[in-house]
């Protein structure tokens, strides 16, 4: 594991205090709890998130998404247990956190009169980065905004203005909480090819997104929460792997009424496969591919029927996170 430690201000390198455990991650969160009050929104979390790597941490609304954002950026105490970015403390060590971290919040809000051009000049002096703001603009589209008021841009704007605003500086970490909500999809591919760039610098990225999609595309390792506990951490394929469920498997034979072959339905029956719901001129089992999906165009090309007649469904990461989370997958609904 190679350490990735921030380069020190001359300024404050005297005061800063001496890195923690958990040194060699970005970030390091160790049975992190968070309490609103009697309310507990994240019990006992652990993970971390090394330089390079883009980390999603996902879940249903309410699952403590948020919560473990803000315990990360320091704007939020923690019960029990530790988080740390690069060895410090986000809460106690705030100010040299805050010059290696670049946050945009799911509700990142500016003051409606202020310009693009004077929040990048603030930016810029907090990160000590002057003129790093002009690149990010163009490579956001927002290059001839510079003298426009917040106000006066769109949602999608906005968004793709926080995004940048996250970047400046010689940041370590970049946490983005609802990365592409009110982006198109042109801009949405165009960030995504920004945080893939951000992470070949060596830059370790926070995702959370309720887009599976993006979560995937995007993420090296999954970190997915339910009801404020961690219930699984792994990639994406992995995850797929272990809790998308089977392959379902849809055989077209036609209206009964016009013909098809005799037994046909008994024979499939015999595979011993799970048996689906399914519309009246179509079977649908759940099985293995390719060993189950073989075994039913064998036994469709003794009966006459060609192998186009089955038409194999793959679960997703989508159908995993479903299932972990404890909803109902489209699948199962029927």
């Amino acid at each position: 594991m190679t350490t990735d430690q921030p380069s020190a201000d001359p300024t404050a390198a005297a005061s800063a205090p001496a890195p923690g455990p958990g040194h060699g991650a970005v970030v390091h969160a160790d049975r992190l709890t968070v309490a609103y009050g009697t309310f507990t929104a994240v019990r006992d979390v652990s993970f971390r998130i090394l330089p390079g790597e883009v980390f999603g941490l996902i879940g249903p609304n309410g699952a403590g998404k948020t919560s473990v954002v803000e315990a990360v950026g320091g704007l939020r105490p923690v019960r029990s247990g530790t988080v740390t970015v690069c060895g410090h403390d986000p809460r106690h060590d705030r100010d040299a956190v805050t010059r290696m971290l670049g946050m945009q919040l799911q509700e990142s809000q500016f003051p409606s009169r202020a310009r693009v051009g004077e929040l990048c000049d603030l930016y810029e002096a907090i990160y000590r980065a002057p003129g790093s703001a002009a690149a990010l603009l163009e490579a956001f589209g927002l290059a001839d905004r510079r003298r426009s008021q917040i106000a006066d841009l769109s949602g999608g704007m906005r968004q793709r203005l926080a995004l940048a605003l996250a970047q400046i500086g010689d940041v370590r970490l970049v946490v983005l909480d609802e990365l592409t909500t009110g982006l198109d999809p042109h801009q949405r591919r165009e960030t995504w090819r920004s945080v893939l760039d951000l992470a070949a610098r060596g830059v370790a990225v926070l995702l959370t997104s309720h887009a599976m999609d993006e979560v995937e595309a995007l993420c090296s390792r999954v970190g997915v929460l339910r009801s404020g506990e961690l219930v699984a951490l792994d990639s994406p394929a992995r995850l797929t792997e272990a809790h998308a469920g089977p392959s379902t498997f849809a055989v077209e034979l036609g209206d009964p009424a016009t013909g098809r072959p005799a037994g046909i339905e008994e024979r499939l029956d015999g595979l011993g496969l799970a048996r689906l719901p399914g519309a009246p001129d179509r079977l649908e089992f759940a099985g293995s591919y390719p060993a189950d999906y073989d075994r039913i165009v064998r036994l469709l090309a003794h009966a006459g029927l060609p192998p186009s007649a089955v038409s194999r469904r793959t679960p997703t990461f989508e159908d995993a996170y479903l299932r972990l989370v404890g909803a109902t997958t489209a699948q199962e609904e029927a």
